[in-house]
């Protein structure tokens, strides 16, 4: 529920006024004044809820010898 009344408050529009998901598309296409851009995930980690989790590469051997300076 907090995600859409984020977007309500964010966008200035009540969810309930949408039938499809196109229409939010819409909406927040003329709402920022920018063409939406459905891009591929650079990360095939998806949580349960669908969200995708940031990956990060850490060097351990330069970490630990910099924890043991």
């Amino acid at each position: 529920m907090r995600r859409t009344v984020y977007f309500e408050e964010k966008y200035g529009v009540t969810i309930g006024e949408f039938k499809s998901i196109d229409e939010v598309d819409a909406c927040i296409e003329k709402k920022t004044g920018a063409k939406l851009n459905v891009v591929p995930a650079s990360s095939n980690i998806v949580d349960r809820a669908g969200n995708v989790l940031n990956v990060k590469s850490y060097d351990i051997d330069e970490l630990l010898d910099m924890a043991l300076r």
